[in-house]
């Protein structure tokens, strides 16, 4: 968008004659096919580097009494005449799918990063030796066999589980939901949207605790990058906050 982009997909109200028929997709050319500057009424650039994500490049955009014609208007679902009467084929709910698919695949996700980080902070506890207790043994202690490391690690492996088991429900629900859809049932909609709102609030803030704090379990391996904890983490930073920020999802 900052950068290179000539056109963009923008979703806007559609509004005619004060009456309002909801979201619909146009596509807005934003700069010069021949100098590559932008359109009249057309600001934007580049949001710069984030906290992981680095994949993406945002951009911000916006518009100032920016004019298409009607061909730009992509109507599948909602036509629009030259009279300025509208018409809708189909169930616009159907475009709720759409952001619902984006957070079962996040609430899958957030079991897979667990599971990741697991691996590697148990696999580390149960080979490194750490102090002698007062027994007088010969060897130090192997990491896990302390309570307090269990504490920080147990939990977060029956969560990754649990987590794992859930998004599993909800895959299940997702897909029934499309095979409802596409015979014009929408049922289960309110309570997929319920459920993938409620499970990427709580799965996607579990999770990003729980990899600080399997990072904080392992000392110095555990900080340094070698470990593959800290990338887990800034890999894993966005999903609290996209598809829905997690106070507004929770």
């Amino acid at each position: 968008m900052g950068r290179f982009s000539n056109f963009a997909l923008v979703f806007a109200r559609l509004v005619i004659d004060e009456n309002d028929f909801g979201v619909a997709p146009f596509l807005v050319q934003t700069r010069s096919l021949e100098t590559h500057r932008h359109m009249p009424g057309v600001k934007c650039g580049d949001l710069g580097p984030k906290f992981g994500y680095h994949t993406k490049d945002n951009g911000w955009l916006t518009f100032d009494r920016v004019r298409i014609p009607r061909s730009q208007m992509l109507q599948k679902f909602i036509q629009v005449g030259r009279d300025g009467e509208v018409s809708i084929e189909g169930d616009l709910r159907v475009l709720y799918s759409v952001m619902l698919l984006t957070r079962t695949q996040i609430i899958n996700n957030t079991s897979s990063a667990l599971q990741h980080a697991l691996v590697i902070a148990l696999r580390y506890s149960a080979v490194r030796r750490q102090f002698r207790n007062i027994s007088g043994q010969k060897e130090e202690t192997v990491l896990l066999d302390y309570q307090t490391q269990q504490f920080k690690l147990f939990p977060l492996m029956a969560s990754m589980f649990a987590q794992q088991f859930a998004a599993e429900h909800m895959n299940k629900l997702f897909r029934q939901l499309m095979k409802d859809i596409q015979a014009g049932k929408f049922e289960l909609l309110d309570l997929c949207h319920h459920f993938s709102a409620g499970m990427k609030s709580v799965f996607t803030q579990n999770t990003f605790d729980g990899l600080v704090q399997i990072r904080q379990s392992l000392g110095g391996a555990g900080y340094s990058a070698w470990s593959g904890i800290p990338n887990i983490i800034e890999d894993f930073s966005p999903n609290p906050t996209f598809e829905g920020d997690n106070t507004v999802m929770a």
